[in-house]
């Protein structure tokens, strides 16, 4: 671990931990205690996948994106929002058609979030 980077490391533990706590109300304690420790790897392959650069100038807010991937977020954005957008409008007609309950918009949410992370690392992949 980059000793530079340990006030990011504590924040991101912290944050992790809270998220965790959060999560743990309402889906029990282990769950809670799994989801922490993944938001914590993700907040730690954030810093160590290549894919943001590291300013040490900014200890709590170190990684910044270049040109290729602010380019990349923009184009899984865009994907994302439309996925999501069909996506609500397709279960809209088929709640209406097929008499089923309204929740959908958390589906059509999910999917719009899976497709944005799917997009964004298959174009880091790709490039």
């Amino acid at each position: 671990m980059n000793r530079q980077l340990m006030p990011y490391y504590v924040s991101r533990a912290v944050l992790s931990a809270l998220f965790g706590w959060f999560f743990s109300l309402n889906a029990g304690p282990w769950l809670g205690v799994l989801t922490g420790l993944l938001v914590y790897a993700g907040f730690l392959w954030y810093a160590h996948s290549g894919r943001y650069l590291v300013e040490t100038n900014n200890p709590l807010f170190p990684l910044r994106r270049d040109a290729r991937a602010r380019a990349i977020r923009d184009k899984a954005t865009v994907t994302a929002v439309g996925v999501a957008g069909l996506a609500f409008l397709g279960l809209s007609i088929a709640a209406w058609i097929l008499g089923l309950g309204h929740q959908i918009g958390s589906l059509a949410l999910v999917l719009g979030a899976v497709t944005y992370f799917v997009v964004s690392n298959w174009l880091f992949v790709k490039s």
